[in-house]
């Protein structure tokens, strides 16, 4: 299966070197960046579990017009608020035959992929593996929960999706097909809800938030208010105890990670908070739902954001 990640970051970097790992045909599309340029240079190097660490060759491209006519699968793991910008780019290698699969955090990527792409099926996923940037060229494999993938339209047939789940799983990136794509993706949300603004204004791993029982109060608040917001939009979660399953998560599969949001903040670059924890203030105030934990995440986020340096943040 002809595959483009799109998308370097540490989470785009990790499905490319696992596929690639499994001898996937993986290309690793993204602008240029030190990151990239020493990918291309001298292969990325992935961090295991054990402490061993794996490298691989991966075939990089930085400029839209070098990309191939078409792809039988295309990643998208770039940062929500540049989806529009980066997809424009490569419209020109999507067929009616590709598999178009969003595996971004928070909500809203799907509705930007439609507009897009009105007459194609999207697919979206999330994912409880993680992973994070140890220098330029080299990640950490952190976080080694399971991936869960649909189809927007439940009608839709799964077999090209049973495919991707395959090869995934054969890389060492367990993933299920499930037919309800909201609950996979509210599911995840509720997940980065719960984490990914607290560590980042905690500054501390994913695991060691919950490890008090304060901690565990402030991720059970979160969560509830976030399990209001999609119980009212009639929304099934993977989960039958959302705020349990998040806690032992974090003490156990994901707990080894930074988030996404910690790795942004410590980089003084602009976070995904309005899709995350934003967004659950904000379908709060459309359905008259109380978030005052989340909106206090949120609003201390863009603090930190504001007090970035005078050269603001970086994207």
């Amino acid at each position: 299966m002809k595959t483009l990640v799109i998308g370097s970051g540490a989470m785009g970097s990790l499905f490319a070197g696992k596929l690639k790992q499994s001898n996937s045909d993986i290309t690793l599309f993204n602008r240029t960046n030190n990151h990239i340029n020493q990918i291309r240079e001298n292969g990325l190097r992935i961090i295991e579990r054990d402490g061993t660490i794996s490298k691989m060759k991966l075939p990089v491209i930085t400029e839209p017009e070098q990309l191939d006519d078409e792809y039988d699968l295309i990643i998208i793991l770039v940062k929500t608020f540049v989806t529009e910008q980066v997809m424009e780019k490569v419209l020109h290698t999507i067929t009616k035959n590709t598999v178009v699969l969003t595996l971004q955090n928070g909500v809203g990527n799907l509705e930007v992929l439609q507009k897009l792409l009105p007459n194609h099926e999207i697919a979206a996923g999330g994912t409880h593996s993680g992973a994070g940037v140890v220098e330029d060229g080299v990640i950490a494999h952190r976080a080694w929960g399971d991936t869960f993938i649909g189809y927007s339209d439940k009608q839709t047939k799964s077999l090209k999706l049973e495919k991707v789940a395959d090869m995934f799983t054969q890389s060492g990136l367990q993933t299920y097909v499930v037919d309800d794509v909201q609950s996979i993706i509210w599911s995840k949300l509720l997940l980065n809800v719960a984490y990914n603004g607290l560590t980042a204004v905690t500054r501390l791993k994913n695991g060691d938030v919950v490890l008090s029982k304060d901690g565990q109060e402030i991720v059970g608040d979160l969560v509830e208010e976030a399990l209001s917001v999609a119980k009212a939009q009639g929304i099934t979660l993977l989960y039958d105890d959302p705020v349990k399953e998040c806690i032992e998560l974090g003490l156990t599969k994901i707990g080894e990670n930074k988030s996404s949001m910690l790795t942004d903040v410590l980089n003084k670059r602009k976070t995904e908070i309005d899709v995350i924890n934003g967004a659950i203030v904000k379908y709060g105030e459309m359905l008259s739902i109380p978030t005052p934990c989340n909106k206090m995440i949120t609003q201390l986020i863009k603090v930190i954001e504001n007090g970035y340096s005078n050269n603001g943040a970086r994207v």
